[in-house]
């Protein structure tokens, strides 16, 4: 599981959402209302099972975000993880605006979290961070925590498939977003996230991820994908001139795709590489710590 600093702050975000849900509600019908007044009642006294079965008499009597929401948070202070999964999943079908759809989101990614579905975690949370206008600082600290913990702990090739999976074919999907205000923004392509870095100002991956190239070769190469290409983007930070660092990141997408063509002879026509120098650091600014710029450091691969 991930750290205890990860733990205290998806609590403490959970006790936030509780709070700021109760005071923005839009309920569509009276009854509807009343139970949910009834149930920020029991969640204001912790009695978080009397508040599920509040909001659950309240999308019964009319379906609204703010109820789905406040269940899925109900759900997560008691650990009923799959049932909080559900609501978070019906509060982003609900949504009345594209930010509120990516708070739920991003708290779908905590749940995923709590479950030990870290790798898939953090790729919901970039994505609700990527979705919102403004997104909140819990929502970017909790993807930075996870972030950080992935870093020392290998990345398997089921995780990989099924962080793929949700991206195609589960909330993360074009055809679930289309349903929810999250659809105001273009869709995106699906995006392979895994913990692979480098070395500062070098094409060689670091000693606590260079294991996970073969892991990703192993998803790319399967039968799953066969027949489809995958575009290899390089990263740097953001130390070093601008073209500098353009040309290191194009060879760092290089170096990947020859040790995966080396590892997978069948990938060999299906890479393309790309660099994006420092325009996209997953952290921005000069002065960061060094795990920061680290993990700016990396390699990103699309789905074409």
């Amino acid at each position: 599981m991930f750290n205890s600093s990860c733990k205290l702050i998806l609590a403490a975000g959970a006790v936030v959402a509780l709070a700021a849900q109760a005071g923005n509600a839009s309920i569509p019908c009276a009854d509807g209302k009343r139970y949910y007044d009834l149930a920020r009642k029991a969640g204001a006294q912790q009695d978080f099972d009397k508040a599920a079965q509040w909001l659950g008499k309240s999308v019964e009597a009319c379906d609204s975000y703010a109820a789905w929401h406040l269940m899925g948070t109900a759900y997560q202070k008691e650990r009923k993880l799959e049932e909080s999964l559900h609501a978070y999943e019906q509060a982003v079908e609900h949504a009345e605006t594209a930010d509120e759809a990516a708070v739920s989101l991003a708290r779908y990614g905590q749940v995923l979290a709590l479950n030990g579905q870290r790798f898939e975690a953090l790729a919901t949370l970039d994505r609700a961070i990527e979705r919102h206008s403004n997104a909140p600082s819990w929502m970017r600290e909790n993807a930075r925590q996870l972030d950080h913990s992935l870093v020392d702990t290998p990345i398997s090739s089921d995780s990989i498939k099924r962080s793929l999976s949700s991206q195609e074919f589960g909330l993360l999907s074009v055809n679930a977003l289309a349903s929810s205000k999250l659809a105001g923004a273009e869709p995106e392509k699906t995006r392979v996230r895994i913990p692979i870095n480098y070395k500062l100002d070098s094409t060689e991956l670091d000693e606590l991820t260079s294991e996970n190239i073969e892991e990703l070769g192993k998803v790319l190469a399967s039968e799953d994908y066969q027949g489809r290409d995958f575009t290899l983007v390089g990263h740097t930070d953001v130390r070093g001139s601008w073209e500098h660092n353009l040309g290191l990141s194009e060879r760092r997408a290089q170096a990947a795709r020859d040790e995966l063509v080396q590892k997978f002879p069948t990938l060999q026509n299906r890479l393309h590489v790309e660099g994006a120098g420092e325009a996209k650091p997953k952290y921005r600014g000069e002065s960061l710590p060094e795990a920061d710029h680290r993990l700016n450091r990396r390699l990103e691969v699309f789905v074409d």
